[in-house]
């Protein structure tokens, strides 16, 4: 059978190939499909080929594969929003979650601006420059350190509350900003994961500026209350004696997934995992307070509250039970939504933390101020 020699020239960087001339002929489309007809480039008689020669020449097959690309794209691109919104531009606009003016928290805040303290900061284990407050004992022998530690989108100056609670129980206080809040730098939030490692230098700092045989509590709230767990399973100094966890999520997906509405958003969970993963070498799953709770050692108290929606009650139950310890109690605070549960019920909170640290660190509800 006779053929012939046809070059495609530059298309095909100069290489020659041979093609059966009444094939040619009958796949004139076909070729001029692949080869991505162009008279420049690609010489023949055969023209170009119309946006509705290609969509005739389509099988059902490439309607499939296009539509699932499409579909890929949509569900990445939604994906990665949330995951901007979530993790990176969170504290675009800060937000106050806590109003001073209120009579609630006004005394405290007055406090707050009267009381001495300091302005101290830390480097990170990746040199993000980490900013908090200390405020000393008027005791001068005191030997408790109560490190309070915020949640997500808040800033160590919305926790002024409970770090007056310990300041009046004769605690030193640290009061410290999360990374990317309040005025700690850092362009991005891991919801703990990375956060439990920064509370680890704190301790440290803590620890290095109080004496070896400091005893210190952490007070965490939210996402506070969660780097508060998960820091017990580094290898921290056993001068940590107490945790109060306020609202605890036991693994961030699960909380995540309870804060989107309406539910079918929840299907762009693993592609904000994918993407966490991808940045920032972790993903949703692995943010989990509930894995720490079970190897944890350290007396605790969990508070929350049966109204609270982002993280449910049955997160604190299962945090709980997980634990082995058996120093721990769970106080439920009714009516209380989610991270206010002192302020739903004071009193209750106040006495309950009293009780189940007193033992610990020698306090006594008399300790506390009133406001006049």
């Amino acid at each position: 059978m006779s053929g012939m020699r046809y070059s495609y020239g530059s298309i095909i960087h100069k290489h020659r190939c041979f093609v059966n001339k009444n094939m040619l002929e009958s796949n004139k489309f076909i070729l001029d499909f692949f080869f991505k007809e162009q008279s420049d480039f690609f010489p023949h008689k055969y023209g170009k080929i119309s946006l509705i020669g290609v969509i005739k020449l389509m099988q059902w097959y490439h309607y499939v594969i296009i539509s699932l690309v499409f579909l890929i794209g949509i569900y990445l691109y939604t994906a990665y929003n949330f995951y901007r919104r979530v993790f990176v531009s969170f504290n675009k606009h800060p937000k106050n979650l806590v109003d001073h003016t209120i009579d609630f928290y006004a005394c405290a805040y007055d406090w707050f601006e009267k009381v001495p303290k300091e302005d101290v900061h830390i480097h990170s284990y990746d040199n993000v420059k980490l900013h908090g407050y200390f405020i000393p004992s008027l005791d001068k022998n005191a030997n408790n350190l109560a490190i309070v530690i915020h949640g997500y989108q808040s800033k160590a100056t919305d926790m002024i509350i409970i770090a007056k609670l310990y300041s009046d129980l004769g605690f030193k206080v640290l009061m410290i900003d999360l990374r990317g809040h309040g005025e700690s730098e850092g362009k991005f939030t891991s919801m703990g994961y990375y956060e439990k490692y920064d509370l680890k230098k704190w301790i440290n700092f803590a620890t290095r500026n109080n004496g070896a045989n400091i005893k210190i509590l952490l007070h965490g709230v939210s996402m506070g209350a969660a780097m508060s767990l998960m820091v017990t399973e580094l290898k921290v100094k056993a001068n940590i004696k107490f945790l109060v966890l306020d609202s605890s999520f036991t693994v961030f997906s699960k909380s995540f997934a309870e804060s989107i509405k309406p539910k079918i958003l929840r299907m762009f969970i693993p592609g904000v995992s994918l993407f966490t993963s991808l940045f920032h070498k972790f993903t949703l799953s692995k943010i989990s307070p509930l894995t720490a709770a079970k190897h944890n050692e350290i007396p605790f108290l969990i508070i929350h509250g049966d109204k609270d929606r982002p993280v449910p009650l049955e997160m604190g139950k299962a945090i709980y039970e997980a634990s082995p310890i058996k120093k721990k109690n769970l106080l439920i605070v009714p009516g209380a939504p989610h991270a206010r549960a002192f302020e739903i019920n004071k009193e209750l909170v106040i006495k309950t933390i009293i009780y189940n640290t007193s033992d610990i660190f020698g306090i006594k509800k008399s300790y506390i101020k009133n406001c006049d």
